[in-house]
């Protein structure tokens, strides 16, 4: 699978592996045993695992950067990059676990105030603190007043901001932050009975279907520049039909941010239906992409579905995969 067309069983698998200043391909040998690959969206669990033949000859450690690109013939992509966290010896093998740069937002503790800021400029700050690169950071919500503390890693911080405006975040391949709402992604068709090895549905009924957000020291009266206000007016944004999510939002200070916090809430509950692909290897489909299932027989399964977890897996036993979980409103 290159680009979307089918490869063929010309194509071979190809790699390029690098730590620190080492680096891992076909054309030098087969000391690669296998590499798998993971990324997420909303999950700061992004990681590579590589698996060498054993050698005295390394020179590998800890902080290292590691990159991973994977793809076919002369045709490679970048799907990994981070820095090496671990290094274990084993009897005939050298393993290599290296973590995403969401890493360091996850180590990241601020005690900050922000004042009339948006999310999108609260975002940037806390990755220039934790020195990870922004690729784009939307606006979303303004709020008049912000604290991050302690209490909670810089990367929890983010995806709190996120939730609150139906933002997407996460770390790509080339280790720069996204925050921003899903829409228009590149999409990519994978073919039944060609590309397509293994698909596992899951449809749930939701548990809620409708949201209401309660706000903290009300100013909607005076509007949300007079957060320090209070009023006796409640500030409660309500979104839906139906059994009720509740939440209160201490954040949240006036009516209009109440209301655009719970459709934010309400979009995200309509995510009821999920699936988990494995196709022949694909590394030019990305995190926030669509697929398609093309020649499909279930119409259940017919439809975009985007996008939020990629793996990847490349072994001399079983060759090259990707593993896709994506998700589709209800």
């Amino acid at each position: 699978m290159v680009d979307g067309a089918y490869a063929g069983d010309l194509m071979r698998p190809n790699y390029e592996v690098t730590v620190g200043s080492k680096t891992f391909s076909r054309a030098d040998g087969p000391e690669l045993v296998d590499v798998k690959v993971s990324r997420n969206i909303g999950l700061p669990t992004d990681f590579a695992e590589v698996c060498v033949v054993g050698s005295n000859s390394y020179s590998l450690k800890k902080g290292d950067n590691a990159k991973v690109k994977l793809g076919y013939d002369d045709t490679m992509e970048i799907t990994f990059s981070g820095l090496v966290e671990n290094i274990s010896h084993e009897v005939n093998r050298v393993r290599i676990i290296a973590l995403g740069v969401g890493a360091r937002l996850l180590r990241l503790r601020l005690n900050r105030v922000y004042l009339s800021q948006t999310a999108g400029l609260i975002v940037k700050n806390i990755a220039q603190e934790a020195k990870v690169k922004v690729k784009t950071a939307s606006d979303g919500i303004t709020f008049p007043v912000y604290t991050v503390d302690d209490s909670t890693n810089g990367y929890e911080h983010i995806l709190k901001l996120a939730e609150r405006c139906n933002f997407d975040a996460y770390i790509t391949e080339n280790e720069e932050l996204v925050f921003k709402e899903w829409g228009n992604p590149k999409n990519t068709p994978l073919k039944y009975g060609q590309e397509i090895i293994r698909l596992e549905a899951f449809d749930y009924f939701p548990l809620f279907t409708s949201t209401k957000v309660y706000g903290e020291s009300p100013s909607s009266v005076k509007g949300s520049d007079t957060y320090h206000w209070l009023t006796k007016k409640e500030v409660k944004g309500e979104a839906g039909s139906g059994a009720v999510l509740s939440v209160h939002d201490p954040t949240i200070r006036d009516q209009k941010t109440a209301e655009t916090v719970a459709k934010a809430k309400m979009e995200k509950l309509k995510y009821t239906f999920g699936l988990v692909v494995e196709t022949v290897g694909n590394p030019f489909i990305k995190l926030g992409d669509n697929v398609t299932l093309e020649d499909i027989p279930y119409s259940a399964l017919k439809g975009s579905l985007e996008v939020r977890s990629v793996e990847h897996y490349l072994s001399k036993d079983k060759g090259f995969m990707s593993i896709l979980t994506c998700w589709r409103r209800a």
